[in-house]
């Protein structure tokens, strides 16, 4: 479904701050697996979703999604396959406008119809259904600006922005990790109903080893721009986050050191 092969990236190429967020980095994924992956900072989590999406193109290798390469394709043209979610809330929507607005012009996108276009009834229909099919209310807040929501709440409108016409591939960047507890809780469990009951092939970059091993039915763990650690299936679920750890030291002979993914 998605390969990347010997992806690479360079920041500030044959300078003293050169940095290779990038090695050769190759991945593959299924149709329909959930991969998180972990990795503490500058491991390259972010630098792989830019050039899987499309908003940064690598230095070499390739990117293939369902048999096409998509390596040198513009962002806009994949954002019709390729739904994104951001760590900030207000990131991805157009504040200004309100709920219905900025799920319209998702729908219009997704099914590459004018985004200046007045959607049928059927489609209004839809959309609102859809919307209240999460029970969290928001059918009734059609038209409130969707900067007025709360980040919780938003997040649950980007998820169904993301999915209205299932996307090939759903990239999932820390969506939670600005959210209160609570809110993050909710809004997790609303993503593992959505990608579960539409067989979605998601990545989601996680800050929190727990909820990697938690979630999904693959952990990768990113390392200086590679993938140091590759868990799945019945090694996976007797995993605890100090295995985890162990296992990256033995793999790379380093200590983990990020704390901010331990919590």
């Amino acid at each position: 479904m998605l390969k990347v092969e010997s992806a690479t990236k360079i920041f500030n190429k044959n300078t003293f701050d050169e940095h290779k967020a990038l090695d050769n980095l190759s991945l593959n994924v299924e149709e329909g697996e959930f991969v998180t992956i972990i990795g503490g900072n500058g491991a390259g989590k972010s630098t792989l979703f830019n050039v899987i999406s499309g908003s940064m193109l690598s230095d070499g290798g390739s990117v293939i999604l369902d048999g096409e390469d998509i390596t040198h394709m513009p962002e806009y043209r994949r954002a019709s396959f390729i739904g994104r979610i951001f760590q900030d809330p207000m990131k991805g929507t157009a504040p200004n406008l309100t709920v219905s607005e900025n799920l319209m012009i998702a729908y219009m996108r997704s099914t590459k119809k004018n985004i200046l276009g007045v959607p049928s009834k059927k489609e209004k229909t839809y959309i609102r259904e859809h919307l209240a099919s999460l029970n969290l209310g928001l059918e009734d807040r059609m038209n409130t600006k969707i900067g007025l929501l709360s980040g919780g709440q938003r997040q649950a409108v980007t998820l169904v922005m993301a999915t209205l016409i299932k996307p090939k591939l759903l990239l999932l960047d820390e969506h939670t990790a600005a959210l209160d507890p609570l809110s993050a809780a909710s809004v997790l469990e609303l993503t593992n109903k959505i990608i579960n009951e539409n067989n979605i092939t998601t990545l989601m970059i996680t800050h929190n080893i727990t909820s990697a091993l938690a979630l999904g039915t693959r952990t990768i763990m990113m390392d200086s721009g590679t993938v140091a650690i590759d868990i799945d299936g019945n090694e996976r679920k007797e995993l605890s986050v100090q295995d985890v750890l162990e296992k990256f030291k033995r793999v790379k002979n380093k200590i983990f050191d990020d704390d901010n993914v331990l919590l």
